[in-house]
């Protein structure tokens, strides 16, 4: 089934979420040996020149700040607390991709462009986020930046294939976003087939308190279910699914018939914690099969959303095939 055919499913006609997505195009003015998993290595830059831009107080934690609620560096970086009796709360409203992970050397001269998707509020701070790189680029990153390895100049910031960048002038334009809708579950919707989905940065999430390397198709609606209430609670929703046991009695009846799925170990240093961080996650791809066109719209959604743990850093990223009517293939596991 086309994807232009699935978007037709009815969503919710309420509760929108903005979002917009854009393209830094930066241009390496000395060689840089970068990180692997370029997404922590950005998203540690953001923190950093963030607070530079933002703090006034200048103190290591920001939980005992007089500004805590009112300063842009909190709210942005590691989210803005949900007053809502029952929602959550300190919801990072950006998530980093790196198309090129694994590419750690870079020469001077050399392009390196990266994509930040902004939720909500965030959007209106757009020019924060460019100032923060702006001035990451002058100090480098990766290995070295002591010897001024590492830095880049922004070349361009690029939204729906048009420059919003006014590099002389140091000027931004910021979008007006795009409305992404709730799905809606129709449990009078049935269709079978296979659904092959691909996980293309490491997903982090816990089974019984213990991070998982399986993926049945429940524990994967849950993580995308988990998401969309996450990223909703930034405009302080509390998104509660009608039907949401039926959707989880169907899910239980779903198979996993191809399971290419592997777990892949990275470390990450924090320069805040000043310590290495092992970060683990699944990678690649696993296919099911049974009842599964109601959670198609979810999966649309999920794209956009990524799923699991550090999701800002980029993880969590993933694609999906949908074949109606079809369970079987020469690469299926029989």
């Amino acid at each position: 089934m086309l994807r232009s055919e699935l978007e037709q499913f009815h969503l919710y006609p309420f509760l929108h979420m903005k979002k917009i997505t854009v393209t830094f195009q930066c241009r390496l003015t000395s060689s840089g040996v970068f990180s692997a998993y370029k997404g922590s290595m950005l998203r540690g830059s953001l923190g950093t020149f963030l607070k530079k831009t933002c703090c006034t107080m200048h103190r290591q934690s920001c939980e005992d700040c007089i500004l805590v609620n009112n300063c842009a560096f909190p709210i942005l970086f590691m989210g803005k607390r949900n007053t809502k009796k029952g929602s959550l709360s300190l919801i990072p409203p950006y998530c980093i991709h790196v198309t090129d992970t694994g590419k750690t050397l870079y020469s001077t001269g050399e392009l390196f462009i990266f994509n930040i998707t902004l939720f909500s509020y965030a959007i209106d701070y757009l020019p924060y986020f460019a100032h923060a790189f702006i001035l990451a680029g002058n100090k480098g990153m990766g290995k070295g930046t002591e010897n001024k390895n590492g830095t880049f100049d922004i070349e361009d910031i690029i939204y729906q294939n048009q420059s919003i960048f006014h590099k002389n002038k140091q000027q931004i334009d910021i979008p007006k976003g795009e409305m992404l809708v709730l799905p809606y579950w129709e449990t009078s919707r049935f269709g079978m087939g296979s659904l092959l989905v691909h996980i293309k940065t490491p997903c982090r999430f816990k089974a019984d308190n213990h991070l998982s390397a399986d993926l049945s198709f429940r524990q994967l609606f849950q993580l995308i279910v988990r998401r969309i209430r996450s990223v909703w609670a930034m405009d302080e929703e509390n998104v509660m699914f009608d039907n949401f046991s039926a959707m989880l009695n169907r899910a239980d009846g779903i198979q996993t018939i191809e399971n290419c799925l592997y777990w892949k170990d990275w470390t990450r240093y924090s320069s805040r914690q000043k310590s290495s961080m092992q970060l683990g996650g699944i990678l690649g791809s696993v296919r099911y099969y049974g009842d599964l066109a109601a959670f198609l719209p979810f999966f649309i959604l999920a794209e956009q959303l990524n799923i699991g743990k550090q999701t800002s850093f980029g993880l969590g990223e993933i694609s999906f095939e949908w074949m109606p009517n079809e369970k079987n293939s020469d690469s299926f596991v029989r």
